[in-house]
């Protein structure tokens, strides 16, 4: 029979874990309405506990990012069954590692600077201060981490589809403004129960809450109807050609297939034929010219090393005259760290690649200029706004999801449509298995693939050159806020 004390330390256990079970579960789902508040309140209740804060991250991307376990099995790259499981276990728990103990950093950042004093008693003014700066020091977090390769969707990339009209504002303040309302509502949330359980007065606090979150969602829902042409018709051909089979696919194969999608773009006068990553092997040439400008993703030879690109296929070519790299690779799946050389080229079909140019801006010359993301690359906003600034008026998102479950179709959807929000520009998706289909520049899908299976669809896309207040200013707004309350911090902590 448990006794109190053992009950009491079980549930600092148990609390934490749950709060990052639920908050992992709503990423990218309808559940973020319901399961994302609760869970970012639970992360508040424990955040002056250091090990509440290491599980809640832990379980956070334990099972946000599950979708890495579907890397087993491995065998057909060489490894035994048993390898293979000890490998992509290994993968998935070493990044959960990593989220507890960034989640645990900020944790003590909370520790010394708000857990010093009784919070439920504070002034208003400083109170504010001090959750605000603790809020942005997340969402910069975000961002700062969304700038390496050990990023994949976050805070503030999760709560679509769960609350478009709360995403909305990303027009505004991008994916960490997102990232910083999302904690600042946890920390509303956990801040009125904490009165209520103190028997203060809190009815206030909680209706101000309730008033400010409404209106957030009438701003963010604002916008004036979208008016679509039909000017530039695009064909997208979902392949669905099975990672584990290419190895054995020859180029007469991809040809053929080429050719059946190009027929179909020609009948439908499409102006344009995309297809999605890593589609045509290394040194690809057609045996016919191109009947149709062709932007596909396959693997280029540079100064004798591999590059996974999106290659651009003019009318009347037979090889590829324009192309754009992949800038950002996925470690150990793409590319190896030298201290590990020896080990594998990669956890790939392809073995080890290597990047390309950092800009995400491509003009093929045959088609409107272009922010291009092939596949992990959809979730930096900062480059995809960066090309958009430099005139591009259409993102391309190519990627290759083989072999993962509908949850990483999921996350990368949302990543997708909060870019097309950030910058109100259409999201152009084609993807191996899928999603392939088109985003609105409103975050809304106007058109989506069924997934796993091949598939040929005609889509219009806008192409626009209007630019929000996020990709005019981008993030800098935030970080100014972010610096002026340090500075306001510090000022108090000296007197």
């Amino acid at each position: 029979m448990l006794i109190p004390t053992q009950i009491k330390s079980l549930r600092q256990y148990f609390y934490p874990c749950l709060g990052g079970i639920l908050g992992g579960i709503s990423v990218s789902t309808n559940f973020w309405l319901i399961f994302m508040p609760i869970s970012l309140f639970i992360l508040w209740k424990g955040s002056e506990r250091r090990i509440a804060n290491f599980w809640w991250g832990f379980f956070f991307i334990l099972i946000s990012h599950s979708w890495l376990y579907d890397l087993h099995p491995l065998t057909w790259l060489g490894f035994s069954w048993l390898s293979s499981l000890i490998i992509a276990i290994s993968i998935l728990l070493f990044c959960a590692f990593l989220g507890g103990i960034l989640v645990y950093l900020w944790g003590l950042l909370v520790e010394s600077i708000l857990w010093k004093e009784d919070v439920f008693k504070m002034k208003i003014l400083p109170l504010s201060v001090k959750v605000f700066f603790l809020s942005l020091t997340w969402g910069i977090g975000e961002l700062i981490l969304s700038q390496t390769p050990f990023f994949w969707i976050g805070l503030g990339e999760s709560l679509i589809p769960g609350d478009i009209y709360l995403a909305g504002l990303a027009r505004w303040i991008g994916a960490s403004g997102l990232c910083v309302l999302q904690i600042l509502i946890g920390f509303w949330i956990f801040f009125s129960h904490g009165r209520w359980r103190r028997k203060l007065y809190f009815k206030k606090i909680f209706l101000l809450g309730l008033l400010v979150i409404f209106f957030l969602h009438l701003f963010g829902g604002l916008i004036t109807p979208i008016k679509r042409n039909y000017e530039y018709p695009v064909a997208i051909w979902q392949t669905n050609i099975p990672t584990r089979e290419k190895l054995k696919i020859d180029d007469e194969f991809i040809k053929e297939k080429q050719s059946i999608a190009q027929k179909y773009a020609l009948s439908n006068k499409a102006k344009l034929l995309v297809a999605p990553e890593g589609t045509l092997p290394n040194n690809f040439y057609l045996d016919k010219s191109s009947r149709v400008n062709m932007l596909a993703g396959g693997f280029r030879n540079s100064n004798n090393e591999l590059r996974s690109s999106l290659l651009g296929f003019q009318i009347a070519d037979k090889s590829f005259t324009s192309f754009i790299d992949k800038n950002r690779l996925v470690p150990l799946g793409e590319k190896i760290p030298r201290f590990l050389d020896s080990f594998s080229s990669g956890l790939s079909a392809v073995g080890g690649i290597q990047p390309g140019s950092a800009s995400r801006f491509f003009d093929p010359k045959f088609t409107p200029p272009l922010a291009v993301a092939i596949c992990y690359e959809i979730s930096d906003g900062l480059k995809i706004r960066k090309a958009i600034n430099n005139g591009a008026k259409l993102i391309i998102t190519a990627a290759n999801l083989d072999p993962y479950p509908a949850k990483l179709y999921n996350q990368l959807l949302s990543l997708a449509r909060l870019r097309s929000i950030e910058n109100k520009t259409d999201n152009l998706l084609v993807s191996n298995t899928g999603p392939s289909g088109l985003v609105q520049n409103d975050g809304k899908i106007i058109q989506l693939l069924d997934l796993n299976v091949e598939q040929n669809k005609i889509v219009f896309p806008n192409f626009s050159s209007e630019k929000t207040l996020y990709t005019k200013f981008g993030d800098k707004p935030i970080l100014l806020l972010f610096i002026f309350l340090m500075g306001l911090n510090f000022f108090w902590k000296i007197n």
